[in-house]
């Protein structure tokens, strides 16, 4: 057993400057490594004075700080008997040795980290160990002290010298005035910007909000602000490279307090109300501004700044600094019929106020309320998060607390809480008393009229409010609402009771959510802590993976080369039709390369002569070259080609067309293709994650292998190099020989000789990053209808475990997708429900199937007669059919299938239209839907890459490409048919991995009133149960007896040898999509003439591409995969005789027919069409109506949008947003506030006044028409 001091003092030299000589230290000491004990996740020694603990890499400010920047090595101590751990630094260690592991916070208190007990049995504690042991070993000596020291620039600087002169000014600037509680409020701002960020992006954002919280956390008085400000300084100089990040920091630091805090003109009332009476411009505003009263908003400030408006110009910058925002509103304009985006977000009541005062301002207000129809108390309620002062006097002080009190006791009392899980109506007691309370005081006491008690204790509360800090607890914050509430309210109020009875009753309300929150608080603390490992390897992955890619410019060279080169490099194949291009080494066979060239033609081989030289040897060393530096780059043509096919197909074959004629040089052809080069920089970022998951992934060479274990199998190569061939479940090894038997990911079986192949260890990485991922999804939908998120960013013993989970949420691979559907195919193969009849205990109750999917309760006693062909279960399998191939009903596939799939149960999707056979064409619905907080986040981790190419803003973008984001509010918007069809891609995934079934042209439907689900004739399919009038015997019966439909019978198609000149046939046509009656006019030497008199269609055909011709019925319509001759039925039980009885029935005395289903004891979800009034079915969505109409509509979406513009020009101005620019992204028309008046009046025109009513068409034309440049 080691000595105390010898460990002590190998230890401390882990806190040296020098990390290299400590850990050669700690390894040499042999007797200490003999008695490391593993607990939780890996230990290091257990000296006289400790029973278990560990040493792990954390970044430390204070101490980066101190020592230049180095790392710095933290210790986590864990209690053996109760599992608590605490963070125990360099200074505290002196405790830690002498008593036996306690450590005190600076409140005397313990401070508990994280349990690590957790009740996931399956995945915790298989893997975590080495999980954590993986990250030690290959990624805690790259992690740098912080993501943005070790990326020196993750995206191209644009703008010039203007635009760095700029940043440069506003870093110093932010750095300057940084404070604790600027510091508190600045992250608190940009973390809700975390979610709609790409994981790197996330990762600088999220260490800026560490250094925020730092810089704010008062308890650590050993770091000097100095050092504390030039962690500061370098976060931001580094972050600022950024473009998305950047520009969020600019557009949040409005909660930056520049001049003077609300505390300190509380303090100083008197100088700061005297200022405020002489203002006459906002120029000086956040030096002397006090919240005006009801009654006076300083006529002589409103005439010189209307004066400014009109001098100045409306819609500028300049005139929105100078006037105070006072100038032209777009609601206001009496020809506007819309704006974008959502009332709340506008600030239109503190603009109407400012340009017609408080009487006319609040008139309009309430004008605009009426023609949105936006209820009134819920607008105001998310009007007050964002600006508190002016809501409440343009609202009423009165009217405010009121809705504050009544929405606050309403999501208290109402089990369900938030429906929408609307970001701004969300609870978060310590944010409303740091941030909101100060200002309801400020403002309360400014119309009661200032004194010296607002000096002397209202401006100290004030203080005390805004240095509220996390804890693990709501002690701080029930404490500060008791002195609120019986010392302050009465005196700030005025005594005045309406005012003091809402105020209380809000307080009241504070404190019920604030016990609510902590029993809240235990589920996240349970879900968080069983995805540790997940967690911390996302964001050790996120912060060590190269995220730096090349400039644009070379970028762009990149592309045109690669679409010059690419006809040639598909031609590069030898006889065999193998290819001679090696990509993923990027290397060329040249000895066969030239004769491969020499066939094909001028036109294709052009392109490439262009930029290679004039002869076939030049191409193929040019093409040599090209793959070598792509390979080098990580350009290769495959990340290319897969950024190229994420443009519209159009587009794709415009910009083809444009390179290979020689104009890439024009407008059109430098716009794809710098939209091409940003869709590279995201798929090269995620080709890293890639390959960083797969080696990480890569465990030792395994000795010994345990059964349904998973082991990654390499092929030895002649040369002595090895092949990755994939993961595989190990089955068993065969002692007579050297195969080993594995079970591949779809579940076949494949051997492996051990002597030409290697099996190492598989370490889930991916696996576990995907858990976590679910459980910040499980965490918005479970635990997210009452509190916000940064709700339990609060408690800091969540906040750094919650902050690096939505890093984590947004990292998005092909390898973590990969992984997720891995995680679906494992649980569906190995049904925890499902029991073998041998493996019944006595005296337990187990399901029996005695049908398809009919399930009998049974409990089983010793020696009971048991049928071994029949399926066991020890809870019924939960088998569901999702009706509707919509939005809800393919979310609703997308999210039970799991659960499904766990319990032993099937899923099966009916769709009526054809869209999983035309790969999703038929999804042609422009509607623009928005999506709220629990769509958001179940889309996040069901769609993963799929979701971040839509919502998620590219390098340089302002918005996502296809939809738009609304942060604040935890919203999204898209087209329904942009939506449809990247769910519908997801599933046609699932499909092709056997996971759930669909039936495309089911025309299924659920009668709810008969509480049946019914199916029309010719839409039944092999495996269908329907119910007959027919018992099992094949007679006729009064009863309905369950059939399976199990073979139907086509009709014959004819050979081109039956073809009789003159005769009508049902000819199969693809391109009318169906059958067609025709008649054979000739058929003359192998060529066969058919004519359709009805469709005025001649076809002419050859045997060799001869259709499907069928003997002609006039009834016959439709598919010809469909239309049947007869339909086969079997009968589910047994006749009279002991066996299935079958019969044939004429396809066409059924197809009319409408057959009901037997689902047996089926979950039906159905989701077509408005949800139908019923007290005995759960209706999950409300009936909606649709608000604005087609013809209204055309001229909204054209008039508020400039097709094929980019939205931001480059430098200052991707900083600076005008509120009156034009939106030129096509979202759609419910993006905006529609103003129904004006919409309402002109349909009433349209549709009384005769001349105009008599076209819609030609109404529609001139429309189009008066909008000449979207032609």
């Amino acid at each position: 057993m080691p000595q105390g001091n010898d460990y002590v003092a190998a230890l401390e030299k882990v806190f040296a400057e020098d990390e290299t000589s400590a850990r050669k230290s700690l390894a040499a000491k042999k007797s200490v490594k003999k008695s490391v004990k593993k607990v939780g996740r890996v230990g290091f020694a257990a000296a006289p004075e400790v029973q278990e603990f560990e040493a792990e890499n954390y970044f430390d400010e204070e101490a980066a700080g101190n020592n230049g920047g180095k790392s710095t090595r933290r210790l986590k101590v864990y209690d053996a008997k109760t599992r608590q751990s605490w963070f125990v630094d360099q200074k505290t260690y002196a405790l830690f040795s002498k008593r036996n592991v306690v450590r005190t916070d600076s409140y005397g208190g313990l401070v508990p980290i994280q349990d690590k007990t957790t009740d996931d049995k399956t995945f915790n504690e298989k893997y975590e160990v080495e999980i954590d042991e993986l990250f030690e070993e290959k990624l805690d000596d790259k992690v740098a002290p912080t993501f943005i020291e070790s990326n020196d620039e993750i995206a191209s600087k644009t703008g010039g010298c203007s635009k760095k002169a700029w940043r440069n000014a506003y870093r110093r600037l932010v750095v300057h005035v940084m404070d604790p509680k600027n510091a508190i409020r600045f992250s608190r701002a940009l973390q809700i910007q975390l979610d709609y960020l790409m994981a790197h992006e996330s990762a600088l954002l999220g260490d800026i909000i560490k250094v925020l919280d730092h810089i704010s956390d008062d308890g650590d008085g050993n770091t000097p602000m100095s050092v504390k400000k030039r962690n500061l300084n370098v976060a931001l100089t580094k972050a600022l490279v950024n473009v998305n990040v950047g520009r969020i920091l600019v557009a949040n630091s409005g909660t930056i307090s520049y001049f003077f805090h609300p505390d300190t003109r509380v303090s100083n009332n008197r100088t700061f109300n005297l200022l405020s009476g002489w203002q006459f411009s906002n120029i000086i505003s956040p030096i002397a501004m006090f919240t005006p009263s009801e009654n006076f908003i300083g006529s002589r400030a409103l005439a010189v700044n209307s004066i400014l408006r009109s001098f100045l110009g409306p819609g500028r910058f300049l005139t929105r600094l100078i006037t105070g925002g006072r100038e032209e509103f777009v609601v206001d304009d009496v020809k506007a019929i819309a704006q974008n985006l959502a009332a709340e977000t506008t600030g239109f009541e503190a603009a109407m106020r400012a340009q017609f005062g408080n009487h006319a301002g609040r008139q309009k207000v309430n004008e605009f309320r009426i023609e949105n129809r936006l209820p009134t108390d819920e607008s105001a309620v998310r009007s007050f998060i964002g600006s508190p002062i002016s809501t409440m006097v343009n609202n009423g002080v009165v009217h405010i607390l009121r809705a504050l009190a009544n929405h606050w006791e309403g999501l208290n009392t109402i089990p369900f809480g938030n429906f929408a899980h609307q970001r701004m109506e969300q609870l978060n007691v310590n944010v409303i008393l740091r941030f909101h309370i100060p200002f309801v005081l400020m403002t309360l006491a400014n119309l009661r009229g200032w004194c010296s008690w607002d000096s002397m204790v209202l401006a100290p509360f004030i203080t005390k409010l805004m240095n509220i800090r996390p804890g693990v607890n709501m002690n701080v914050a029930n404490e500060l609402l008791n002195e609120l509430n019986t010392t302050i309210v009465d005196n700030v109020c005025g005594g005045i009771f309406s005012r003091i009875e809402p105020f209380q009753r809000w307080i009241t309300q504070m404190r019920v959510a604030n016990e609510l929150i902590m029993t809240e608080k235990d589920k996240v603390v349970t879900i968080v802590s069983s995805v540790t490992s997940g967690i911390e390897s996302g964001y050790k992955l996120a912060k060590t993976v190269d995220w730096v890619v090349p400039d644009d410019d070379v970028m762009v060279r990149s592309i045109i080369q690669h679409i010059k080169l690419d006809a040639v490099k598909k031609k590069l194949r030898n006889h065999n039709g193998e290819r001679l291009i090696d990509e993923e080494n990027g290397t060329l066979d040249a000895n066969q390369a030239g004769s491969a060239l020499q066939d094909m033609d001028q036109e294709e081989i052009g392109p490439a002569m262009k930029i290679a030289g004039g002869s076939i040897s030049s191409i193929v060393s040019f093409v040599q070259k090209d793959l070598s530096k792509r390979q080098k780059t990580g350009m290769t043509d495959h990340l290319v080609k897969r950024a190229m096919n994420a443009l519209r197909p159009r587009d794709k074959r415009f910009l083809i067309e444009l390179v290979n004629k020689g104009h890439e040089e024009i407008r059109a052809a430098k716009l794809l293709s710098r939209r091409v080069g940003t869709l590279l920089k995201r798929e090269m970022r995620r080709a890293r994650l890639d390959a960083r998951i797969k080696e990480l992934s890569r465990g030792s060479v395994a000795t010994e292998m345990i059964e349904d274990e998973w082991y990654i199998v390499d092929r030895t190569e002649d040369d002595g190099s090895t092949t990755e061939l994939g993961s595989f479940q190990f089955r068993t090894r065969r002692s007579s020989t050297s195969d080993v038997l594995f079970i591949n990911r779809s579940g076949k079986e494949d051997r492996f000789d051990a002597n030409s192949h290697v099996f190492r260890k598989f370490i889930p990485i991916g696996e576990a990053i995907v858990r976590a991922q679910k459980a910040f999804m499980v965490i918005e939908l479970d635990l997210l209808k009452r509190f916000a998120y940064a709700a339990y960013m609060e408690f800091s013993d969540l906040r750094d475990d919650l902050l690096k989970l939505q890093t984590v949420s947004g990292i998005n691979c092909y390898a973590l997708d990969e992984a997720r559907l891995n995680g679906l195919v494992h649980i569906k193969s190995h049904s925890s429900t499902q029991i073998s009849w041998k493996d019944l205990q006595p005296g337990h109750n187990y399901f029996i199937e005695v049908k398809p999917y009919k399930y009998e309760l049974f409990e089983y006693a010793e020696g009971m007669d048991l049928d071994n062909r029949k399926r066991y279960f020890k809870t019924a399998p939960q088998n569901m059919i999702v009706v509707g191939g919509g939005p809800t009903g393919l979310l609703t596939t997308l999210h039970s299938l799991e659960n499904c799939l766990r319990s032993g149960g099937t899923m099966k999707l009916y769709e009526a239209r054809d869209a999983f056979e035309k790969a999703g064409g038929t999804y042609e619905r422009a509607q623009v839907v928005r999506l709220d907080s629990r769509w958001v986040r179940m889309l996040r981790y069901h769609l993963g890459t799929l979701f971040e190419d839509v919502w998620i803003p590219a390098t340089e973008e302002t918005d996502s490409h296809l939809g738009n984001t609304l942060p604040t509010q935890g919203f999204i918007e898209i087209t329904i048919k942009d939506m449809e069809a990247i769910m519908h891609l997801e599933v046609s995934k699932l499909w092709s991995r056997d996971l759930l079934e669909i039936y495309a042209r089911s025309s299924a439907n659920f009668d709810y009133k008969k509480n049946v689900m019914t199916k029309q004739g010719n839409a039944l399919k092999e495996r269908d149960l329907v119910k007959r009038r027919v018992d099992p015997n094949g007679e006729p019966s009064e009863e309905f007896h369950t059939w399976e439909v199990v073979q139907l019978i086509g009709n014959k198609t004819l050979s081109p040898d039956d073809m009789t000149p003159g005769r009508s046939y049902n000819v199969f046509s693809r391109d009318q999509g169906g059958l067609l009656t025709m008649e054979l006019v000739s058929a003359d030497e192998g060529v066969f003439d058919f004519r359709s008199t009805d469709e005025g269609l001649t076809i002419q055909v050859t045997r060799s591409n001869f259709p499907s011709v069928y003997a002609y019925d006039p009834k016959a319509k439709g598919n010809a995969r469909s239309s049947f001759k007869t339909i086969v039925f079997q009968s589910v039980d047994l006749n009279r005789e002991g066996k299935l009885t079958r019969y044939e029935v004429e396809f066409a005395s059924i197809m009319n027919e409408s057959h009901i289903m037997d689902v047996g004891q089926t979950n039906i979800a159905f989701a077509s069409g408005k949800p139908a009034v019923t007290k005995e079915h759960l209706t999950a969505c409300p009936y909606e109506p649709y608000g604005v109409s087609c013809i209204q509509g055309i001229k909204i979406s054209m008039g508020m949008h400039n097709f094929g513009e980019t939205r931001f020009g480059k430098g200052l101005i991707a900083d600076f947003r005008s509120q009156t620019e034009q939106n030129t992204r096509v979202v759609g028309d419910f993006t905006k506030s529609v103003i129904t008046a004006p919409i309402v009046k002109e349909m009433l025109s349209i549709m009384s006044n005769l001349p105009r009513s008599n076209d819609w068409h030609m109404h529609l034309r001139h429309t189009v028409d008066k909008f000449p440049e979207q032609k």
